[in-house]
């Protein structure tokens, strides 16, 4: 995960040590510290391993309950994908209804190609691919 890689790097240059003393920038480097921990864990719900039957967090979020109820931990596996539930997300994230079309007509494939692209460094996220990885692109 990019937080806990960035974390280690943060650590491993003693900046919080010596930014705070030395570095004259103007923000709390202790809180910045804090928040780059939490989203280095699994329980601040930012990355989870069942995506919508986990839930994001987001409070009033009618995915996760949606999911649990059907038994899937994601929700193109559900035969009514895509539902209503399911149309605020599509609407801020339009690929990702490709994206899960994909999954579900050759799951094979589809994850041979993400797994592919994440040991190069890609981030579906931001759709790029960042130096620093397994692999260069």
């Amino acid at each position: 995960m990019l937080a806990k890689e960035l974390k280690e790097l943060v650590e491993a240059y003693h900046h919080p040590e010596w930014v705070p003393k030395y570095g004259s920038i103007d923000f709390d480097y202790d809180e910045f510290l804090k928040g780059l921990t939490y989203y280095t864990k699994v329980e601040s719900g930012c990355f989870n391993v069942e995506p919508c039957k986990g839930g994001c967090q987001v409070p009033g979020c009618s995915i996760k309950p949606c999911a649990k109820e059907r038994g899937v931990e994601v929700c193109f596996k559900c035969d009514e994908f895509p539902c209503r539930n399911f149309s605020e997300f599509l609407e801020s994230h339009p690929d990702h209804a490709k994206e899960c079309d994909g999954f579900k007509r050759n799951r094979n494939e589809w994850l041979k190609t993400h797994i592919q692209k994440m040991d190069r460094g890609y981030c579906r996220a931001t759709n790029k691919y960042y130096i620093g990885a397994r692999q260069n692109p």
